[in-house]
């Protein structure tokens, strides 16, 4: 191949431009075997997120409900429903009676799910079961930020949340009864982490 230059001048340039097809294959190779190690890492990484950002909503609408108690003066039931993977929150009136002040679902699959081989968080509130308190339920905050259970005992309790066969999904929440602080956990494949 010769070029031409504004002055006149040639240059011979040896050799041509390209990828042999064996350096083509190889690359094509290279960057498959990435591409399908990213596959599974990402599915994981987004069904935590999932889980994560659904306890986010659950942790958010207890603790609203712990501070209206306070602001309230009113004690704020609990009702873990484990059948439907629900979250009620009542408000109990001078009368009373109560005014469901919540109903949340939780979402991307989240439900409440205790996976057996994972020990109990740092809190160490209990992990017999999904919804695990001290005392008789219902639970409730009361007007002084604590949580009591029904017959009016100061309790500390854990929910396990997770979604049904992905154990990296695990999360948990728990409950300090004197205080009414709300924690959240979750798993870090070896360990609790806050």
């Amino acid at each position: 191949m010769v070029m031409r230059r504004g002055s006149g001048t040639r240059v011979h340039l040896t050799g041509e431009g390209g990828f042999s097809l064996l350096e083509a294959i190889v690359v094509a190779t290279v960057v498959g075997l990435l591409g399908a190690m990213v596959v599974p890492v990402t599915t994981g990484m987004i069904a935590r997120a999932k889980a994560e950002g659904s306890t986010l909503a659950a942790v958010t609408a207890l603790q609203s409900a712990r501070n209206r108690a306070v602001a309230e003066r009113r004690n704020f039931h609990l009702y873990f429903d484990q059948s439907v993977h629900k979250i009620r929150i009542e408000r109990v009136e001078p009368g009373g009676s109560r005014t469901v002040i919540a109903n949340l679902n939780l979402e991307n699959g989240l439900k409440f799910e205790k996976f057996s081989a994972l020990p109990d968080t740092p809190d160490l509130f209990g992990n017999a079961t999904a919804v695990t308190f001290g005392g008789t339920a219902p639970v409730m905050f009361t007007s002084d930020g604590t949580l009591i259970d029904d017959n009016g005992d100061v309790v500390n309790g854990s929910l396990f949340l997770g979604v049904p066969q992905q154990k990296a999904t695990a999360q948990a929440i728990t409950f300090f009864g004197p205080t009414g602080l709300i924690r959240t956990w979750r798993w870090g494949g070896s360990k609790w982490l806050e």
